[in-house]
């Protein structure tokens, strides 16, 4: 199939384009910078759709994976400039069908469930409490409503806790691995959290999987297996530097504090038959190796 993907160069999507393309595909990766891309990426941002129009319609795509979101850091996550990415989404999808797209797949996030106590599923109420989560709600709706309007199939995955290595944006374990390589002893909230971490080429071959299924509809992508946070540390801690003893409790929870980042996977597994194939101790093996390795360049 011909899948234009954007977001190409990100943490997601350059593991789901990696996995399409050895599973035969012809990927049209839609970038921002130039690092690493195969023939036929290209240079473009879906908020500034003009100057790539062509480029698309001539590539024609039988799928569009929209990974790209201009807003991710943490930083950002509270701005009103989340909305733009909401109508450029939808227009990218628009003109993504009328270059001959029969399927989309959008990436969302656990954010749009809101500040939860328990595990989530698809049908539990969304109440989310940033700019960022109540915009990728709207772009998901939008989408899978874009959709049903023009009779194909529409994907919107609630993405939770991916990691691994070659991370492109902050986050925690990344940032703990490298405390742990340098020495350092972190300062850490108590970690009490149960928290979901999925692995970046597990994510990838979910997305793959629904290229290549008839499934449609709203799933929420993550391993399944949440954890206390403060167990994820100390597996991290005892690969790394067992000798450290982080220091639990020395920042405090802030008011905005997701104090259970699980989801229920159930109905993206009886979709796809999937389930994560790396384990978080692998994971964490990796992770510890790039920090390392990075430390001693």
């Amino acid at each position: 199939m011909r899948i234009l993907l954007t977001g190409a160069s990100g943490f997601l999507g350059s593991a789901i384009a990696v996995e399409l393309r050895a599973r035969g595909h012809r990927v049209a990766g839609m970038r921002r910078r130039l690092d690493g891309q195969s023939a036929d990426d290209f240079l473009g941002d879906f908020l500034s759709l003009k100057d790539c129009t062509p480029t698309i319609r001539g590539f024609a795509p039988d799928v569009l994976i929209h990974c790209g979101w201009s807003g991710v850091p943490a930083a950002t996550r509270d701005y009103l400039s989340q909305y733009a990415n909401v109508a450029a989404s939808l227009a990218l999808a628009d003109l993504a069908i009328d270059a001959g797209a029969k399927a989309m797949i959008g990436i969302g996030t656990q954010a749009e469930y809101g500040l939860n106590t328990k595990p989530v599923h698809e049908d539990d109420a969304t109440l989310p409490v940033t700019h960022y989560g109540i915009a990728k709600q709207a772009a998901g709706y939008g989408l899978l409503r874009l959709a049903r309007q023009r009779d194909l199939r529409g994907v919107w995955l609630r993405l939770f806790g991916l990691y691994g290595p070659c991370e492109t944006a902050p986050s925690m374990l990344p940032w703990l691995a490298q405390q742990f390589a340098q020495g350092r002893t972190p300062d850490l909230t108590p970690c009490t959290q149960f928290w979901d971490y999925l692995h970046v080429r597990d994510g990838a071959r979910a997305v793959a999987d629904l290229v290549e299924s008839s499934a449609e509809g709203l799933f929420n992508l993550a391993s399944g297996h949440a954890r206390p946070l403060l167990e994820t540390v100390l597996l991290l801690r005892d690969l790394m530097a067992p000798q450290i003893e982080p220091r639990f409790g020395a920042v405090p929870f802030g008011p905005k504090q997701v104090h259970c980042l699980a989801a229920d996977i159930s109905r993206l597994s009886a979709a796809i038959s999937w389930k994560p194939q790396i384990s978080l101790e692998e994971g964490l093996a990796e992770l510890a190796l790039e920090a390392f390795g990075a430390g001693s360049s």
